[in-house]
């Protein structure tokens, strides 16, 4: 879990959040899981006008907020430098090419909703440039029973 809150570039406050709400599953992680990871610190404390969230009530994941997490869950390799998402009240757009950015922003100003991009591709490139350095231990490889 702290490797990949290191990896991810998050506080590792944030992957015990996040394994609690049952973004993460620490039995299966890998290096992908960055992604989400990232996806759910950034939204973790957006509220859209006329939602309600008491601070006091056990936090769940909010409907749009699920949908925007699970389409974040893509391997690192594939996810090109354009990939973006953009979250808003109704759920989670993709979009991959200059020409999915600007039908978003359009469809989501024309029908008046509020969003927050989060930049996939920028995230993704962030994680493979690390894993390349070697600045991140091989972690997510589970040992073969051959090393002693």
């Amino acid at each position: 879990m702290l490797k990949l809150a290191k990896l991810a570039k998050v506080a590792q406050k944030v992957a015990y959040e996040a394994r609690d709400r049952g973004v993460l599953h620490p039995d299966v992680l890998a290096p992908s899981d960055v992604l989400p990871l990232r996806t759910f610190d950034a939204l973790r404390r957006i509220t859209w006008a006329g939602e309600r969230q008491a601070r006091f009530e056990a936090q769940r994941l909010r409907l749009w907020e699920s949908l925007a997490i699970e389409r974040s869950r893509m391997d690192l390799e594939g996810v090109g430098l354009l990939t973006g998402l953009y979250v808003h009240p109704k759920g989670a757009d993709l979009a991959v090419r200059s020409s999915d950015h600007a039908i978003q922003v359009l469809l989501l100003a024309e029908e008046g909703l509020p969003h927050h991009y989060l930049p996939l591709g920028s995230w993704a490139a962030d994680a493979l440039t690390t894993l390349a350095a070697g600045e991140q231990e091989p972690a997510f490889i589970a040992p073969t029973p051959d090393a002693a």
